[in-house]
């Protein structure tokens, strides 16, 4: 008899654990390097399904695939969210592996840039972590690393953060980390944040502003045409290529002096019309002469292209795009 009553109570407990245990369907995406795409997969199926997860690795619709990277090289995580929701899953987790080769080490540096999205397609957060020196065994421990830190963010709850410049195509960064260009929107965790906007020719704005969950904040900044004294502006490293030109000119300059310098005229060697087996003279006064002058020219072009090189420039190309508006392509800065 008590064995009876007990297991239909087991039953219930095992079906309430179930329905807890299950976090919702996710699809994970890999984009980027390929010979590190199977690590991230095979490290994300079974964390994901110990968190719960019923995991999808990999999608057939290419259109997604294709929108999420084109968005990654845009820095703009939100331009994607109509693709993704049309694989309608509770959430979606878009990984981008980068890899750079220190040739010096011969080693290898990964980052990993995580884009998780919600249902509907919702932008949640984005996260990067970095493998320095990274092999496979440590890339596993870095793929989960950046699995946590996106989960730790969404778990703690997000806002979104709406940012526009007049001129629009700003670079944005968000504490200090390039976000993209405006306008732009995504979503980023709660509590409190600081956004840079940056445009070649105008002076850098800087605000902050406090993400509350499920909120937006909405910042328009006008930009200020003039140099910006914290960087945008400032005088870059000039060009040594131009020192080179110069220099060769100079060596045009030292050659075309020392054709000068051993010139012979008729005068100085008996007549002009001598068989040259008689006599011979080298008649380089006029070939130095050039010479010395092109030296001179080219010497003073790159004397002149290095001393101005790494100067801002009064106008800068920029491309823009705003979801739903379209974009552009443009000119900013001075004219």
């Amino acid at each position: 008899m008590r064995l009876a009553r007990l297991v239909p109570l087991a039953l219930v407990v095992t079906l309430t654990l179930a329905a807890t245990a299950h976090a919702g369907t996710i699809a994970v995406i890999v984009a980027g390097e390929p010979a590190k795409q199977p690590v991230v997969e095979t490290t994300l199926d079974p964390w994901l399904k110990a968190k719960g997860f019923a995991v999808e690795v990999g999608v057939s619709d290419v259109t997604v695939v294709n929108k999420l990277v084109d968005c990654f090289v845009l820095i703009d995580q939100s331009c994607a969210e109509a693709a993704v929701a049309r694989l309608a899953r509770d959430n979606t987790l878009f990984v981008m592996v980068e890899v750079s080769r220190d040739f010096d080490t011969q080693t290898d540096e990964v980052k990993l840039t995580g884009w998780l999205y919600g249902a509907g397609g919702k932008a949640v957060v984005a996260q990067s972590v970095f493998c320095r020196a990274c092999r496979n065994d440590t890339l596993g421990p870095t793929v989960e690393d950046l699995a946590k830190a996106l989960f730790a963010v969404a778990g703690q709850g997000a806002g979104v953060i709406k940012v526009t410049s007049t001129p629009p195509g700003a670079r944005v960064l968000i504490d200090g980390v390039a976000a993209g260009t405006t306008p732009w929107e995504q979503g980023v965790r709660t509590g409190p944040h600081t956004i840079t906007v940056e445009l070649a020719g105008h002076r850098t704005e800087t605000r902050p502003v406090e993400i509350v969950k499920d909120k937006t904040a909405e910042l328009a900044i006008e930009l200020t045409p003039g140099a910006d004294p914290n960087g945008a502006g400032r005088r870059g490293p000039r060009d040594a290529t131009w020192l080179g030109v110069a220099g060769g000119g100079a060596a045009l300059m030292l050659a075309g002096a020392v054709m000068v310098a051993i010139d012979q005229d008729c005068a100085k060697n008996g007549p002009c019309d001598v068989a040259p087996s008689a006599k011979t003279f080298r008649d380089t006064g006029l070939a130095g002469a050039l010479t010395l002058v092109g030296g001179a020219v080219v010497a003073g072009v790159g004397g002149y292209l290095y001393w101005t090189s790494g100067k801002q420039v009064a106008a800068s190309p920029t491309a823009w795009i705003e979801p739903g508006r379209g974009g552009g392509l443009g000119l900013v800065g001075r004219f």
